[in-house]
């Protein structure tokens, strides 16, 4: 594509036709790319629409080319600004290899009381154009080779997960060793091998650090930076992200093993929940927590671990919308003197006074919760559809079980108190099923079984509990949700999942 528009713009035989069909080309680029299209397309663009309009007798031509002179030195001489530093236009156009009238011809044009004559701006927008071939669009086009676009994704998503992957594992490496202990590198030596004591002097000798602690903070910089640099390049790169996030062995089990000192692993890990606050995915974050505390194939370790990090979210989601109940009600109280909050400052470690009362009037101890704040870019209500709750009721286990009446009064809109005090007794009855509460007789006595019709019939009535209704081991359950009846029927020696669309459990 880059090639034929080079023949379009530049070929021996090239008609107006042809440029005009090279400037729909940069268009779509212009469009592709934004601010990422190259200034000296931009520049050509300028040019070439000047000479088209030159060619088509437009009387205001010395206009179109002062213009187009104006916005092509201020194009070129953009590849030269670095940072903060100012150069001249002279500086800037001898060191793109332009000669210095073409400064003075800009000057005349943006600043002149009369224009140039039409042919000195005619020929020297040919001279540019020529200049524009040979600094850009030949080299390019001697250079430039086509890629795959398929193949190009999974490099830059390898290329991603490279990192990620890197910088995790220095992180899950530091956190052990100072959850351990081993708060400089020569402790490590004595507590890790001698491969993982390297990979750690490796990393302190790049970012010249001395204590693990700084090693903590460097790699959430690092990840700032990485995912930064990689965000607009990547559709799966919240996926990929989470997927590294869990990754992390001991991270992932660091609750269930300092439960203690837990007040360490909350002040070591904070920072991380933070930037994913900062970065707007730790709802994702915090999906992919339940999601692996009610992945069936997952060990046991890795469930408990899950469950143990969304739970210890949920805490902070209930901290920070009791924190913004309380500040509206403050806010309709005293609207003139009550300051404005900014709730993603709590992912900085300096707060202002008034958020520094509202975290305490939470209810939560700040040493054992986890905290963070709202998104800069975007705000959230901490709260969770009744859909996203009862689609936890199928995966229901010991591991999501925490996470499951966790959520209950995050719900949005809320449940009624009965059908909160339906779903704890659920939750009661399923906790004690999987805990193997249940009597059950495996060989029951003869004369048990050879029971009476009329016995049988009044052992089989069903027992009804609020909005529950048990019936020969089943639980079924009416919850009104988006204005739609929501049956649950859920068998103790049934599973739904085994059985075909539109069979009951007893025929499976």
């Amino acid at each position: 594509e880059f090639g034929m528009v080079y023949d379009l713009l530049f070929g021996k035989s090239t008609t107006p036709g042809n440029q005009r069909q090279a400037l729909s080309y940069i268009r779509i680029w212009s469009l592709r790319r934004g601010t990422l299209c190259p200034a000296s397309v931009l520049a050509t663009a300028v040019l070439v629409q000047a000479q088209l309009e030159d060619k088509q007798g437009n009387p205001n031509i010395q206009t179109t080319y002062a213009s187009a002179f104006t916005r092509f030195f201020n194009f070129m001489s953009s590849i030269m600004q670095h940072g903060f530093t100012v150069t001249s236009m002279y500086e800037t156009a001898r060191q793109l290899g332009l000669p210095s009238f073409i400064v003075d011809l800009r000057h005349l044009c943006a600043h002149g009381q009369e224009l140039p004559p039409a042919v000195m701006l005619r020929n020297t927008a040919q001279h540019c154009m020529e200049w524009l071939r040979t600094f850009y669009w030949l080299p390019q086009q001697e250079t430039m080779t086509d890629i795959d676009a398929p193949k190009l994704q999974p490099n830059e998503k390898a290329q991603f997960e490279k990192e990620l992957g890197l910088l995790l594992d220095i992180y899950d490496l530091a956190l052990d060793c100072l959850l351990n202990g081993a708060e400089k590198l020569k402790k490590v030596r004595k507590f890790k091998s001698s491969a993982e004591f390297n990979k750690l002097r490796l990393f302190c000798s790049i970012y010249k650090i001395k204590s693990i602690a700084k090693v903590l903070d460097k790699v959430i910089n690092e990840l700032s930076i990485v995912v930064k640099r990689h965000n607009t390049a990547m559709k799966d790169l919240v996926d990929t992200y989470m997927a590294a996030i869990l990754k992390m062995k001991y991270f992932l089990g660091a609750g269930l093993k300092h439960v203690e000192d837990e007040d360490m692993l909350i002040h070591y890990t904070q920072d991380l929940f933070r930037l994913l606050a900062l970065q707007g995915y730790i709802e994702n974050a915090f999906v992919a927590f339940i999601y692996l505390a009610e992945n069936s194939n997952a060990n046991t370790e890795t469930r408990k671990g899950a469950g143990y990090w969304a739970t210890k979210m949920l805490q902070t989601f209930g901290m920070l919308r009791r924190i913004k109940n309380m500040y509206c009600e403050e806010l309709e109280i005293n609207p003139t003197t009550t300051k404005k909050v900014d709730f993603s400052r709590y992912n900085l470690p300096n707060i202002t006074k008034l958020m520094k009362t509202l975290l305490i009037h939470s209810g939560v101890d700040p040493t054992l919760t986890i905290i963070f704040g709202d998104c800069p870019k975007k705000p959230h209500s901490w709260v969770f559809d009744q859909e996203f709750l009862m689609n936890r009721v199928g995966n229901l286990s010991e591991f999501s079980m925490s996470i499951f009446k966790g959520l209950m009064p995050l719900v949005n809109p809320p449940f009624s108190k009965e059908q909160s005090d339906d779903l704890n007794k659920f939750c009661q009855m399923q906790l004690e099923k999987l805990n193997g509460q249940e009597s059950v007789q495996e060989n029951p006595p003869l004369e048990d079984v050879q029971q009476t019709e009329e016995e049988q019939v009044e052992k089989s009535e069903s027992k009804t509990y609020g909005n529950w209704t048990l019936d020969e081991g089943s639980l079924v359950y009416y919850l009104f949700t988006f204005n739609r009846l929501i049956l649950f029927v859920l068998h103790a020696d049934k599973r739904w999942s085994t059985c075909a669309l539109g069979v009951v459990p007893s025929s499976c």
